[in-house]
């Protein structure tokens, strides 16, 4: 690894003979680091057995949030309950199941980022919160996505004091399917807090990874919290391991974001999948 200023050509040289090249020293540093991360992961043996999961058939379209949910939920993967509505009639009569408040996102296979647009809409208190949210999150699809196709509504149940955390997948093209986890918001994305491991693997490393991020003091209960159920965190983050493993080449990524922690167990907020 070299870490100089250079023309192209000269770069090239290098890389030709194997070197990998940067400009900014900080960049080397944390590929550097990176590279240690994955060694440490990878170095780690897998005592107990990866759990046995249905293999689930990877579709050739894209899928939108509800039918990705149901795919990984074929495979065991818990998620919060939820249904889809197609009227603003439907939404009214099916939050009450829930109880409110209750959660409502748009509906698409072309809208992945649904908080970008405005799509998310968290607190909806009322038969007539809910009438008003679906009309407007309608709204803010027609505006900021005029082209997506438009599947309805979903009407989640709102999960309550828990810890947000963060599964997911992402194929490597020389180590395979590998395993994401950490907490979110700040903590995936500013200080990068995240463990990382091939797939498959069992219930001992989802253990491991789980409690090696610096964070993890906040899901045994840190600051007078409740801690969360660890055990389902960990079954969840297994089986998701065995789902990458199993879906073959064709699979680039799963995003499992947030998965919502709690004493109660482990639920799956949103779901993404990626396939070639």
């Amino acid at each position: 690894m070299l870490s100089v200023l250079a023309s192209d050509e000269i770069k090239r040289g290098y890389e030709d003979d194997g070197y990998l090249v940067y400009e900014d020293p900080m960049r080397a540093i944390r590929a550097i680091d990176a590279m240690g991360k994955f060694g440490a992961a990878f170095a780690g043996e897998n005592g107990k057995r990866p759990p046995d999961v249905p293999a689930i058939a990877m579709p050739s379209t894209v899928l939108n949030e509800a039918d990705a949910k149901r795919l990984l939920s074929h495979a065991g993967i818990v998620m919060a309950p939820e249904t889809t509505c197609q009227s603003d009639g439907e939404a009214v009569a099916a939050a009450p199941q829930f109880g409110f408040p209750v959660v409502m996102k748009i509906l698409s296979p072309d809208i992945a980022h649904k908080s970008e647009i405005g799509g998310v809409i968290v607190g909806v208190a009322s038969e007539d919160a809910v009438r008003e949210a679906y009309r407007l999150l309608l709204e803010r699809a027609r505006t900021n996505a005029a082209r997506a196709k438009i599947d309805g509504v979903l009407v989640a149940k709102q999960i309550k004091d828990g810890v947000e955390c963060i599964l997911g997948i992402q194929r490597d093209p020389v180590f395979g399917p590998i395993a994401l986890f950490g907490l979110g918001g700040i903590f995936v994305e500013i200080m990068e807090d995240v463990a990382l491991h091939r797939c498959p693997f069992g219930l001992d490393v989802a253990q491991r990874m789980i409690g090696g991020i610096k964070s993890a003091p906040l899901l045994r209960g840190a600051r007078g919290r409740a801690p969360v159920n660890l055990d389902a965190l960990a079954t969840m983050l297994s089986r998701l391991s065995v789902i990458a493993a199993q879906a073959g080449p064709r699979l680039r990524s799963i995003d499992i974001n947030p998965v919502i922690a709690t004493a109660d167990g482990a639920f799956a907020v949103d779901a993404v999948i990626v396939n070639d």
